[in-house]
């Protein structure tokens, strides 16, 4: 996440956070926006890390940057009404993230961990961002400006949190089925995608681990033999050992080509 290919690739993904996250992190707060950050680069290796070739070095924070991604199209659909050119935004979105993800077909490239980056920044937007307008409307809860937590944290305990403890079911009371089945939504994101990080950490460790033949057209082209490369050619030797071989094309490819994302 935090190594880089080189001047290049660590200067546009800068320059990406900058124009990207700059905005939402103002927003949301510091501790939210890098919570999501690490989580949605985290999750992303840990996707390639089962599904990509093994000889394909994956660096960058390409995955962080989707989670922000992720981030920016709940807002804009959170907050549809309020947007003076909603559609235009939501253009500029689909188009990033479609361009994003054709480059990530490109040989040599992860495109895993910009799945999982995107994935994971859904999850936890649904579950840190504020309800969706429309919702709120419907249940006739009040839109409160997001509190920085490091600014925020007396407040919470003197107020809200003290009075949640003295008395949990009085938080309750009162709630409509549509609070109860949006905070339904949020708890099982949340366990979901938990289930699926323990199971995929698991699954890296084995030593025979289980594979999904399908999946490499996610992050590949079926042209000129492109899905192959990054794999290695592993052969036993006379003396039990084993070694493995891949072609300077293959090794040379990650390199130059995650330079660009």
């Amino acid at each position: 996440m935090f190594l880089h290919a080189g001047f290049i690739h660590i200067g546009f993904n800068m320059l990406l956070q900058l124009l990207l996250g700059s905005d939402m992190e103002r927003d949301i707060g510091s501790v939210r926006f890098i919570l999501v950050y690490l989580s949605s680069g985290i999750f992303g290796f840990v996707l390639g890390g089962n599904f990509a070739p093994e000889g394909i070095a994956s660096t960058g924070a390409s995955g962080s940057l989707f989670g922000v991604i992720a981030l920016l199209l709940l807002d804009l659909l959170y907050h549809w009404g309020e947007r003076r050119n909603p559609w235009v935004d939501l253009a500029w979105i689909m188009v990033d993230i479609a361009i994003s993800f054709v480059l990530g077909l490109l040989p040599g490239l992860d495109n895993f961990s910009h799945i999982g980056g995107f994935l994971m920044g859904l999850v936890l937007g649904i579950c840190l961002l504020h309800s969706p307008d429309v919702l709120r409307r419907r249940i006739g809860a009040d839109l409160p400006p997001y509190v920085p937590i490091k600014h925020g944290r007396k407040e919470m305990f003197s107020g809200g949190m003290r009075a949640f403890v003295k008395e949990p079911m009085g938080f309750f009371k009162g709630r409509k089925p549509l609070w109860w089945a949006w905070w339904l939504v949020r708890a099982a994101a949340l366990i979901g995608v938990l289930v699926g990080f323990i199971v995929l950490i698991e699954n890296f460790y084995k030593t025979n681990p289980t594979k999904c033949n399908w999946c490499k057209y996610l992050s590949c082209l079926n042209i000129k033999n492109w899905c192959d490369i990054g794999k290695l050619d592993v052969k036993s030797q006379s003396d039990g050992t084993s070694t493995a071989r891949r072609d300077f094309a293959s090794l040379a490819a990650p390199i130059l080509l995650d330079g660009l994302l």
